[in-house]
């Protein structure tokens, strides 16, 4: 075995970074408040995908700020979404499910596998 297919990316890394970036935008469409918030939402839809892309090539700083900043922008979008009563709160609920799967599938056993081996760590460092 090489080091490069030792260290090849699983599926579910790619479709995690796939469903953090619908899901943000998607809540970042429900967001259409006053500018102010929409220039938020946008810079942190903005900040989220450059993290998501650095979380799928394994990188566990990345994979932290992608956590933190679907939450943040789930959080922002909130209001703005609840505002729409017909169809406000159904989509938040859709980018939350795929935004809240998309984080899930980033700490599955396999991606975790695969950033300990993009980033050099040995497995006794994480036994405890």
């Amino acid at each position: 075995m090489t080091a490069e297919t030792a260290t090849r990316r699983p599926w579910t890394v790619t479709l995690a970074v796939v469903l953090v970036m619908l899901g943000t935008l998607v809540a970042a469409t429900t967001a259409a408040g006053p500018q102010g918030a929409a220039t938020l939402v946008l810079l942190l839809v903005a900040v989220c995908f450059w993290f998501a892309v650095r979380a799928g090539r394994g990188r566990r700083g990345a994979r932290t700020a992608v956590t933190g900043l679907t939450a943040a922008i789930l959080v922002v979008a909130a209001p703005f979404a609840l505002d729409d009563p017909l169809y406000g709160g159904t989509t938040l609920l859709l980018a939350a499910l795929l935004a809240v799967a998309g984080v899930v599938l980033l700490y599955l056993p396999t991606a975790e596998a695969y950033v300990r081996a993009r980033s050099g760590d040995s497995d006794e460092e994480f036994a405890g």
